[in-house]
């Protein structure tokens, strides 16, 4: 199947004449007529880009394989909650089925990347997300961190379905 878009206000009778023959030639030819350019597609804020714009602007580098297993775990915890009441009995098993790894390395690779971020990552974004900075001493554990960025996603954008 073709696809056409053809401007409806640079158009002219003659073209539109030209162009029903076109149609008439080839059943298969579509000819979309508008005032506005189609948009083929739409760069849509989803609640996942969110998610990882927040957890980079944290400081938790992309190329690390906790910050996958956050955005997995993250996007878990929202839709099912339960998962959170056992976050090492729950949550990393099914974050390692994902990932075909097992809950250990889950647990462990989220660990480097919340220290990694806590060390070098934005304060004050820290602060907005935790109340709380790397300057002052402590770090979230991983349920810590991973159930204050639901919460944050939460209140920041409301339902974080896509």
């Amino acid at each position: 199947m073709s696809c056409i878009w053809v401007s409806a206000q640079e158009c002219s009778q003659r073209e539109l004449f030209h162009l029903t023959e076109l149609i008439k030639k080839d059943r298969d030819l579509r000819i979309i007529v508008s005032c506005d350019p189609p948009v083929f597609w739409q760069e849509k804020d989803t609640a996942d880009q969110r998610l990882a714009d927040l957890l980079v602007r944290i400081g938790i580098r992309s190329n690390l394989k906790g910050y996958q297993y956050l955005r997995t775990a993250v996007k878990l915890g929202m839709k099912d909650r339960e998962e959170l009441d056992g976050i090492t009995k729950r949550l990393y098993p099914s974050v390692a089925r994902k990932h075909g790894t097992s809950s250990d390395r889950v647990e462990h690779a989220i660990r480097h990347a919340v220290e990694a971020a806590w060390t070098k990552g934005n304060e004050e974004e820290q602060k907005a997300v935790f109340g709380y900075s790397g300057r002052e001493g402590r770090r979230p554990t991983n349920s810590e961190f991973i159930m204050r960025v639901i919460e944050y996603m939460g209140k920041m954008n409301g339902p974080m379905y896509s």
